[in-house]
């Protein structure tokens, strides 16, 4: 039979391993505790992570499902997602391009830009579309795409994203004594999926090589 001194000194240390295992539980008495979490809902201003209704911090932008994120709970209970963790560098695509276009590889062939490729990156807290490259067009007729297909949804501008792009110099024809001379055309990205080519009239037939490198714009 345990003397009074040897229960008390037990009842005392049962105590003492409840309030300790309570305090773990209670954020006012741990404090503040961050942890990384898979996000899998995401609302106008919040992501759910492994469960936990979490509130963004203002660059944690454009969140996607499937993201590993690190959220920190404060002290008073409230949770914060701070943002999403790298999952390195997604690495370009080579384009697969429509009738009529080949690869710029060479100086004849997209005046040596490299092929045309594309990306998806996070830039300034969004996601962005980035290309490079060049390409060689045929004379006569031209694909509406200057590739063989749609890009996927995930990487189609929220609005037509019009750029101005380089090509090869060539006089403008059908005008007397001109001494102009075109080095440029327009270049839709649509929401589609589609890459257009938009000539003036130097521009339709008389392209011979055109580069999309340094394009980039927003996907939201």
């Amino acid at each position: 039979m345990k003397s009074a001194h040897a229960s008390a000194r037990d009842l005392a240390w049962a105590v003492q391993q409840s309030a300790k295992k309570a305090g773990e539980r209670s954020p006012s008495v741990r404090g503040a505790d961050w942890r990384t979490a898979t996000v899998t809902a995401v609302a106008t201003t919040t992501v759910t992570a492994d469960g936990v209704v979490c509130r963004r911090m203002d660059t944690y932008t454009l969140p996607l499902v499937g993201d590993v994120a690190v959220i920190s709970e404060s002290s008073n209970g409230n949770w914060i997602a701070l943002g999403r963790l790298s999952s390195g560098d997604p690495g370009w695509t080579t384009a697969t391009l429509g009738t009529g276009y080949t690869q710029g590889n060479t100086s004849s062939q997209g005046n040596n830009n490299g092929p045309i490729r594309y990306r998806r990156i996070v830039h300034q807290g969004g996601w962005w579309m980035e290309w490079d490259g060049g390409a060689t067009r045929a004379t006569g007729a031209q694909t509406s795409n200057i590739l063989s297909t749609a890009l996927a949804s995930t990487f189609r501008p929220a609005a037509r994203a019009s750029f101005v792009i380089a090509r090869n110099a060539t006089s403008i024809t059908g005008v007397a004594n001109s001494t102009s001379v075109v080095h440029s055309l327009k270049c839709d990205f649509d929401t589609d999926g589609t890459v257009q080519l938009v000539s003036a009239t130097a521009g339709d037939t008389e392209t011979v090589w055109l580069s999309l490198k340094g394009i980039r714009y927003p996907l939201s």
